[in-house]
């Protein structure tokens, strides 16, 4: 009786040293975890790739980008890891490039991350992009971004269409994200058959980044037609979708009022194409 219960006890401390066993080996044959901080390219010149993460144990890394070029992140093992990477002598087919990276335990094991994707400034993709001609990419390009918006503007009596252009000159960005965190921009808006057809803004305007869409983005501007009709305008607008990767469709709500006499307000409501790459950046 005894020799049974010894047995047992055996078998049973075996299993579980062996499921001990299993798990340990499980668990040493998981890939680090990689978790990112920041991974933009600054807009201004030189254009510096801004890498940081951390992973969930200590590794030495390196990264690979656009499946040819490979750098060193970390010669150390740790878990903080940071690089800036000058991509002013590095060319790249496309607009959205793919990077990985590879991390190395202390006992040698190495792994590769998933492929995440990185967004080049608008000027770096043109100098670069191949199979298309950089004269005919560039005046396509002006030529949307010159483009006007078509306008629908509401007042209590009429309604009346117009064209409006809306020209970011200062754009601040946050760091990681494909779209800046404001900008101040300036406008002009046309309406037909209206005692007062021009309007001039000048105005700020906020980007919150939104799943499904591109963003929504809320702003205030200031109006004058100078001529003594002058005004304030609350804003919303919403990113649709990319346009030939470095245009946003969007469509826009405004309410605008005069606050001397505030029976004279108006909305409108308007659909068009945003881009940020002709302006100061901070």
């Amino acid at each position: 009786m005894v020799n049974i219960k010894m047995k047992k006890k055996n078998i049973i401390s075996m299993i579980i040293s062996l499921l001990y066993l299993s798990n340990s080996l499980f668990s040493q044959s998981d890939s680090p975890e990689v978790f990112i901080i920041d991974a933009f390219v600054t807009p201004e010149t030189p254009h510096i790739f801004k890498l940081s993460y951390f992973t969930s144990e200590e590794v030495k890394a390196k990264i690979i980008i656009d499946e040819k070029y490979t750098f060193s992140v970390s010669e150390e093992f740790v878990e903080d890891h940071s690089t800036e990477i000058d991509f002013t002598k590095y060319k790249f087919a496309e607009k959205f490039v793919p990077y990985q990276i590879l991390s190395e335990r202390k006992n040698g094991e190495q792994f590769e991350s998933e492929i995440f994707e990185l967004v080049l400034p608008y000027d770096e993709f043109i100098e670069t992009k191949e199979g298309e001609n950089p004269v005919s990419t560039i005046l396509l390009g002006m030529f949307f971004y010159l483009l006007p918006s078509p306008n629908v503007l509401m007042t209590e009596n009429d309604n009346y269409f117009s064209l409006t252009k809306e020209l970011p000159i200062v754009t601040f960005y946050s760091s990681g994200y494909n779209y800046p965190s404001g900008n101040i921009s300036l406008e002009y808006t046309h309406v037909y058959e209206n005692s007062i057809s021009n309007f001039f803004r000048l105005g700020y305007k906020h980007f919150i980044p939104i799943d499904v869409f591109e963003y929504v983005s809320p702003g205030l501007t200031g109006f004058t037609d100078f001529n003594g009709f002058n005004g304030i305008g609350a804003e919303v607008s919403l990113g649709l979708f990319k346009f030939y990767d470095v245009f946003t469709v969007f469509s826009k709500y405004r309410y605008n009022i005069n606050p001397s006499e505030t029976n004279q307000y108006f909305h409108e409501i308007s659909i068009g194409l945003y881009s940020h790459f002709f302006t100061i950046d901070l």
